[in-house]
């Protein structure tokens, strides 16, 4: 690309991965994705000011807005016009597959939106590895370019964000653009990841690719072919961005650290970060568990590696911080039945609904297990009354009567 060359970037091989990458660091030799690099923003964030997720959605909104880009709501997250999807997994699956195959044409063209997405892939590492979530908001700025007309490409895709990044006060020879092909959702593309701090804050992908079968192309296994558009694909971490600008030992720490408190202490877990020694424990964890698979490392030989990194006991360990996992998981899945079940799913044994009741059960669980004797219906009003819904206070009564339904058939 020649923003790359033109602004001074040199192309790079991580002795690690042996993945390619791009860096404005002559020292640099990987590609500062983990494991190849921990994490180094925590207690030292990479951005010059704390945000809030308002203040950092907001940011990022008006930046692209500004730029030329129209600001368009957010989609449900149960994907009712997918017959191969459940839920919402990502921005660009908004416009998956008849926009991205050129049947429809696009609510606005270039948009920019922060669209809420669930995955339930990695439920069990939510709350353990500080920074798994089952949903969060992948802010993102699209543009669908055809072959009689194109608006941007690679070029101003990666300048404008590399430009955001600066303006938050990010030191220019932090980040690495690492080079990783894309695909999902039936189309593909090369791409960048985009790293900072052992952190991927955000993925550019160019998208010019379908699903075929005998394609010619392969990626990942699977076989495509050229399409006649082009798409500009990407999706920055609303919540990552929030963890990075604070530097905390959780990701949860920073996006709701008043829910947090509140459910420490009504489960009477004392949680004071302000304590170096203890906010050292899960800072470790978070660090640690960022460098391994967590399918393929079992959670005793975490907690080992961790005890021994920071000179306390396995016992100790265990005793701080399993708590606060599951205070951190309840936080999260109440978080996502609010999205849930405002989008409308209605809870059952099949399809989305087998998904919600899910969620709901696994929280029920976990918060028997701390001994939290409340409505799960009151946790989820916490985080309801903060979502975009007009209507909050109206749409909460069905939810809540869900909620009491669903609590009863599990006791």
């Amino acid at each position: 690309m020649d923003f790359f060359v033109d602004e001074g970037f040199q192309r790079k091989k991580c002795e690690k991965c042996g993945k390619f990458f791009w860096t404005k660091s002559a020292e640099r030799k990987t590609c500062g994705d983990p494991p190849c690099d921990p994490y180094t923003f925590i207690g030292s964030p990479i951005f010059k000011r704390k945000h809030t997720l308002d203040e950092m959605r907001e940011h990022y909104l008006s930046y692209f807005q500004d730029r030329g880009h129209s600001r368009i709501k957010r989609y449900p997250v149960v994907a009712r016009w997918r017959d191969d999807i459940y839920l919402t997994i990502a921005s660009i699956a908004d416009f998956q597959p008849f926009v991205t195959s050129g049947q429809v044409p696009p609510p606005a063209n270039p948009l920019t939106i922060s669209q809420p997405c669930i995955r339930l892939d990695d439920l069990d590492s939510v709350g353990r590895s500080g920074r798994h979530l089952t949903t969060f908001e992948m802010m993102a700025h699209h543009v669908f370019n055809t072959r009689e007309k194109e608006i941007y490409w690679k070029d101003r895709t990666v300048r404008l964000c590399d430009e955001l990044l600066a303006g938050l006060g990010m030191d220019p020879l932090a980040v690495t653009y690492k080079e990783n092909p894309w695909a999902g959702g039936g189309n593909a593309g090369p791409s960048v990841e985009v790293m900072v701090g052992g952190l991927e804050l955000a993925t550019l992908v160019f998208m010019d690719l379908k699903a075929v079968p005998g394609g010619p192309i392969q990626i990942k296994g699977e076989a495509y072919e050229k399409m006649n558009n082009y798409i500009v694909d990407t999706g920055y971490g609303l919540e990552r961005f929030v963890w990075a600008s604070a530097g905390s030992p959780t990701i949860y720490d920073a996006i709701f650290p008043d829910l947090v408190r509140k459910v420490a202490d009504l489960a009477g877990v004392e949680h004071d970060l302000q304590d170096p020694e203890y906010a050292e424990i899960f800072a470790q964890n978070a660090r640690l568990a960022g460098m391994v698979d967590l399918d393929e490392y079992s959670m005793k030989d975490l907690r080992a590696r961790i005890a021994g990194s920071i000179g306390i006991s396995p016992e100790k360990l265990e005793k701080t911080i399993e708590p606060m996992e599951r205070i951190y998981a309840v936080v999260d899945h109440t978080r996502c039945l609010a999205y849930m079940l405002g989008d409308g799913i209605i809870p059952s044994n099949v399809k989305s609904g087998y998904l919600a009741r899910l969620v709901i059960r696994r929280t029920l669980r976990l918060m028997k297990d701390l001994g939290l004797a409340l409505p799960l219906a009151d946790l989820v009003e916490m985080h309801f009354s903060r979502l975009d819904y007009a209507d909050w206070q109206e749409r909460f009564v069905t939810v809540k009567e869900i909620l009491t339904q669903e609590e009863q058939k599990y006791a």
